[in-house]
């Protein structure tokens, strides 16, 4: 009776009253008309039935028409003059790439979440990179959301050939019940190189889904990526890589830090498809309290990826005796015609020989264990190649530790 009812859920109304206020160009009215139609449609998906949702109800965000929607501001900073530029204020070219690009990577169908992402979108931003450019510093993007209510971010990085650009997205919210539904797509041009960095320090109350995908259509693309939970009731990824076309590359790195009942949740796809092509993933958890860590990834190596080349790894660091850790990193190779395919996973205490080694030397044991759980996750964070960024995500890694 619940699902059915859940089922006849109309969000189309509440959505064009967004958009109205907005004032949504024609393509967005239509992308957003899409996302109400699908989440007035589907369902919630089906923990039971469905692997990436097994640890995760989805109903858990208690959406419905009669949600309000959450205060948000963006800030942004270190951009050149029209490479980032918010939707609302999108015109001439940013207009265009917008709307040939916004939800052609992400798709409204995606699932109930996705939906309702675009269905209530208020917030995107806007990354377009021209060809040939090389940005020597990282473009900054704030988002700050108050609430009780819904928010709905949304970041599309376009870039030209043989471009480089970073991005470093942090997500802040008030400790109200908030329900964040974010979005991202990234699409390269040939020899582009993206890399985009999530912090996710979200408050106590705030719940967030974050669908990501990078497409690879174009050769030897290169994408890095980075999500950092060091805060939020529960943060829920699903992350996907797309390597269609020869040379692309997919770097997906994953670093939390969970206290109390917290959760962090992750799903990911490595998708070879073309030849040439290679992923790496290392994500890393240290868990304290009640606080749990779920890891379920899937690398695919299709008929056509020959010389393909992938790993898959997952470290869980437990620092209490009622901390949980469940990893499942799967692989489904199609040709024999590869380079490397392996996976791992781990989860375990500190190691109790290295604690009494630094308590031996003076040092008490909540320091040494702090320490030891420091360079456990900065493991990770060494593989960020800007010097300067990887000591401003080290900082605020180590201020988490002090909340």
């Amino acid at each position: 009776m619940t699902a059915l009812v859940e089922q006849r859920m109309d969000f189309r109304t509440a959505s064009a009253a967004v958009g109205t206020s907005w004032k949504d160009s024609p393509a967005q009215a239509a992308l957003r008309a899409r996302g109400a139609k699908a989440a007035s449609e589907m369902e919630w998906p089906d923990s039971r039935a469905e692997r990436p949702w097994k640890y995760f109800e989805a109903t858990s965000f208690g959406l419905t028409p009669e949600t309000p929607l959450a205060d948000i501001g963006v800030a942004i900073s270190g951009a050149p003059a029209g490479v980032a530029v918010r939707f609302s204020e999108a015109t001439g070219d940013a207009a265009g790439v917008l709307a040939k690009h916004l939800g052609t990577v992400v798709l409204p169908e995606a699932d109930r979440l996705t939906a309702l992402h675009y269905a209530y979108l208020r917030d995107g931003v806007l990354i377009n990179v021209p060809a040939n450019a090389e940005l020597s510093e990282p473009i900054h993007l704030t988002r700050t959301v108050s609430g009780p209510g819904v928010s709905t971010p949304h970041t599309l990085i376009v870039t030209g050939a043989n471009s480089r650009v970073t991005v470093v997205q942090e997500y802040v919210s008030s400790d109200e019940p908030i329900v964040a539904l974010l979005a991202a797509e990234v699409i390269p041009g040939p020899g582009a190189e993206v890399q985009y960095y999530c912090v996710h320090r979200w408050g106590r109350k705030t719940k967030a889904f974050a669908y990501q995908r990078f497409l690879g259509r174009e050769r030897d693309a290169a994408f890095r990526n980075l999500h950092m939970v060091l805060g939020g009731e529960a943060v829920k990824g699903h992350l996907e890589s797309t390597l269609e076309a020869r040379g692309t590359s997919s770097e997906l790195l994953g670093v939390a830090y969970g206290t109390g009942n917290t959760q962090a949740d992750f799903y990911t796809f490595q998708d070879h498809m073309g030849p040439d092509t290679r992923s790496d993933l290392e994500y890393k958890a240290a868990l304290k309290d009640d606080s749990q860590a779920i890891y379920y990834g899937v690398t695919k190596v299709g008929l056509g990826a020959k010389n393909a080349d992938a790993n898959q790894e997952n470290r869980n660091l437990l620092l209490s005796e009622t901390a949980r850790a469940n990893s499942d990193p799967v692989l489904e190779i199609l040709t024999s015609d590869i380079v490397r395919a392996s996976h791992g996973a781990t989860a375990g205490p500190v190691d109790q020989e290295q604690l009494f080694y630094m308590q031996a030397r003076g040092i008490a044991r909540p320091e040494a264990e702090s320490m030891l759980v420091t360079a456990f996750l900065e493991d990770v964070l060494s593989r960020v190649p800007n010097l300067e960024l990887r000591e401003e995500l080290v900082a605020k890694l180590e201020g988490a530790f002090d909340r």
